[in-house]
Parts: structure tokens; C-alpha cells; sequence
């Protein structure tokens, strides 16, 4: 019985004398007085000792890791662009122990950061021109600028990304002005086209009317000329001389003295 009982004090010590590292993390020592270890950094795995009966293992993950914010920033035209960026970072794993005595919220730091370095790039662009040209040049200066701040933090960084630009209510604006305009014009364009047809059609309307005028004006004419009218009185004697009449005398239907047709001397 006393055998089993030092076995299963034993075994108790011994587990409680163990400790774990997740895998991609970093541990940190930190003593039962609160004292951080800053002669060793943990890799991932198991850690045995009778002093993890009192000490703690903080581990800190240092694998990458991505935050994302939305920030708003003046752009070179002095607007007011609204402008996300993705910024991949890890711990660096050699200095987490740094990062435990001296960094109490490493994400609000990191924000800052991000920020202050967004301020002094995007300044230097148009929010068109970082949403068609600049994009990638002004991440190469972010890049720069957060690789050697997020050091002073004990953070790597892996890439900077600006994943949206917002155009300026400005512009956005203007530009819906722009389009309403051109639909304006369009359609009065249209509206003056349809008017310049339908006075081409009156006009061409109105001309073939005065040419069917004239044209029946000298037909009219044409009719009435005292050539025609001889004509007609050659035809009608011709007629009568076919019957064996003459234009005068008593054998003229229309009296002694008149001629056949009135108005002809």
C-alpha cells in the first residue's frame, strides 16, 4: 500500500514537474515572484523540472499573423480618403521574453503605428492615382517605414497591403455630376435631332406642295393658251366639216355672226 502510495506521489510530482510548448509558439519563464527568465526562450515541446511546480510558461505565438484597420487620411489633393490596410506581422521569436516585460498591448501599439505611417505616406498620392498606379509604391514605403518600427517592438514584418481606397465624397461627387451631364447633353442632342428632322420633313413637305403648285399652275396655263384653244376650234370644225357644216351663217348652231368658241377673234 505504502508502494502505491509513493508511486502516485511520484507520478504527481512528475507531471506537475512538466510543461508544454504549442507548436509555432515561444515560451517565456516566468518565476512564482512574477519574474521573467530572460536567459532563455522555450521551443515548442515538452520542458521538465521540478521548479514548473512553481513557475508558469507564458507562450506567445509566433506565427504570422495579419490585422487589418480602416484609417482616414488626406490625399495630395487635400481630400478626405478613407484607406484599409493589411499589414502580416509575427513575434520575433528570439526576443518574446523582451516582448513580455515591456509591451503590455501589442495590438493598440501596432495600430498606432500603422497610423503614423499612413500619415506621412499617403499624403504624397491621389486617392485615383493609389486606386489605378500607386498602389504598390505607396506600399513599398509603408513597407519600409514599418520594418524598422515594429523592430523597435520586438515584431517582424512580413508585407504591408493596401487593400481599399475610397474615392472622396468630392470627387465622387463630381463625377456623378459629370455622368448626369453627359446624359443631358445626349439626350438633348437627340431632342435637337429629332427637331431638325421633323423640320426637314415640314420644310421638304412644304416645298413639294409649292412645286405641285406651280406644276398645276402651268398646266393650267398651258390649258387656257389661245394655241390650245385653236387647237380645240381646228378640231371642232374639222368635226363639222365632217358633217358637211360651216363655222358661219345658218348652219352655225351658235347663231349667225358668232364664232364657235367665245373669246376667239
Amino acid at each position: 500500500m505504502k508502494k502505491l502510495i509513493g508511486i502516485v506521489i511520484i507520478s504527481i510530482v512528475l507531471a506537475s514537474s512538466c510543461t508544454t510548448v504549442e507548436p509555432g509558439h515561444k515560451g517565456v519563464e516566468v518565476s512564482w515572484g512574477g519574474e521573467t527568465n530572460m536567459n532563455k526562450i522555450y521551443d515548442e515541446g515538452l520542458h521538465s523540472g521540478l521548479h514548473w511546480m512553481f513557475d508558469d510558461m507564458v507562450e506567445y505565438d509566433c506565427r504570422e499573423q495579419t490585422i487589418v484597420n480602416d484609417f482616414e487620411f488626406n490625399d495630395l489633393n487635400n481630400m478626405s480618403t478613407g484607406v484599409e490596410i493589411a499589414v502580416d506581422f509575427r513575434f520575433n521569436p528570439k526576443k518574446v521574453n523582451l516582448l513580455h516585460t515591456e509591451i503590455a498591448d501589442v495590438e493598440t501599439k501596432l495600430v498606432k503605428t500603422i497610423k503614423s505611417a499612413g500619415k506621412e505616406v499617403i499624403p504624397n498620392y491621389g486617392a485615383v492615382d493609389l486606386n489605378l498606379t500607386k498602389r504598390g509604391e505607396a506600399e513599398s514605403k509603408l513597407s519600409q517605414i514599418l520594418t524598422e518600427e515594429l523592430q523597435e517592438f520586438y515584431l517582424l514584418l512580413a508585407r504591408v497591403q493596401i487593400t481599399d481606397v475610397d474615392i472622396p465624397v468630392e470627387i465622387s461627387e463630381a463625377a456623378k455630376r459629370t455622368a448626369e451631364q453627359i446624359e443631358k447633353n445626349k439626350l438633348a442632342a437627340q431632342m435637337a435631332e429629332e427637331k431638325t428632322n421633323l423640320g426637314d420633313a415640314i420644310i421638304a413637305e412644304a416645298k413639294a406642295l409649292y412645286e405641285a403648285a406651280q406644276y398645276e399652275a402651268k398646266a393650267a396655263k398651258l390649258r387656257s393658251t389661245p394655241d390650245q384653244l385653236k387647237l380645240k376650234e381646228l378640231e371642232i370644225q374639222l368635226e363639222w366639216a365632217k358633217q358637211g357644216k360651216s363655222r358661219y351663217g345658218e348652219n352655225n348652231v351658235f347663231g349667225a355672226g358668232t364664232t364657235v368658241v367665245r373669246g376667239l377673234k
